[in-house]
């Protein structure tokens, strides 16, 4: 188990032959405040110290540090304003998209499923240690290809996986991708291999669909017993309707009114350059192609369908 100290924020994670490195931040819970947790580690300087948890003792976590929820989601989709939401809980603490998480996850995958599950134990064992009160972890979009390694490294946590009309996900996408789909280096390649393993893809209209349905398809995985779908169009109010009471999180009039405020602001604004939120689905619909649209009938909907039938039993 680690010995941390303080307000040791896992800043990022390392996987060598001889165990799990974690650097940590001197960065307060209450700092994490902007959209996601590595803007925050830019923002704040802080002092940071290297743990190194031998290969033998990885996933030898404390008993009750495991999340109180997992927030995966299919890319632009609503995902960052039910982190943000979820902030404005008073005993809570939210991890939006923490890089050390990539870090372990990110294939080729440097050792087996059971240390890699084994890793994120250890991992979420630093998390606990920081937050010091019930905590949530939500995800980067590619995560989600491999929600079911996190799902097995945390058990007992309830899940969410946010979803919204794959011609407006594809659409904004396209438009501007993500930053791992970006360019030809090994990350996108090796995660590319996941999406079309083939390369069968004729267009890039064709590869955020696949992409799209294999966000599904990994959704499918999971225990659908543990988990809830969250849909786009349900948003704000899905955050107190669905999510806090899955996660078991009690809120209380007092918080859900300041979530409903929050959710006026834009939730990837910068801290203190708050904008406010204007919903661009309609203008998505819009600039859809009639390539994108066949692409996400023939790829997409069928996985966000069959997913869908999944949580309707």
């Amino acid at each position: 188990m680690l010995e941390i100290q303080g307000n040791r924020l896992p800043a990022r994670a390392a996987l060598r032959r001889d165990g799990l490195y974690l650097a940590l931040r001197d960065i307060g819970p209450e700092e994490l405040r902007d959209a996601f947790m590595q803007e925050t580690v830019v923002r704040i300087p802080a002092s940071e110290s290297i743990v190194h948890i031998a290969r033998e003792d990885i996933g030898k976590s404390a008993p009750d540090t495991a999340p109180a929820g997992l927030i995966f989601h299919v890319a632009r989709c609503g995902s960052t304003l039910i982190s943000q939401l979820l902030k404005q809980h008073d005993n809570l603490v939210v991890y939006a998209e923490p890089l050390p998480v990539n870090e372990i996850l990110l294939p080729p995958h440097k050792w087996p499923r059971h240390e890699l599950v084994a890793a994120l134990r250890s991992l979420g064992d630093a998390f606990a240690r920081h937050a010091r009160k019930p905590y949530v972890l939500k995800f980067s979009s590619w995560n989600t290809l491999f929600c079911d390694i996190l799902a097995e490294a945390f058990p007992d946590s309830p899940w969410v996986l946010s979803l919204r009309d794959p011609v407006e996900v594809g659409v904004s996408l396209l438009s501007q991708p993500a930053g791992w789909m970006q360019g030809a280096e090994e990350p996108s390649r090796e995660l590319s291999r996941y999406i079309d393993p083939d390369g069968a893809s004729q267009s890039s209209e064709e590869f955020v669909a696949r992409l799209y349905g294999a966000f599904c398809e990994a959704g499918c995985r999971l225990d659908a017993r543990r988990g809830r779908l969250v849909r786009y169009q349900a948003l704000p109010a899905a955050v107190w309707e669905i999510v806090t009471p899955h996660f078991s999180l009690v809120i209380d009039d007092r918080q859900r009114d300041r979530m409903a405020q929050a959710a006026r602001i834009n939730s990837k604004g910068p801290v203190g350059k708050a904008a406010e939120f204007a919903s661009d689905a309609a203008t998505k619909q819009a600039a859809a192609s009639a390539g994108l649209r066949q692409a996400i009938d023939a790829f997409a909907r069928p996985q966000l369908e069959r997913l869908g039938r999944l949580h309707a039993s």
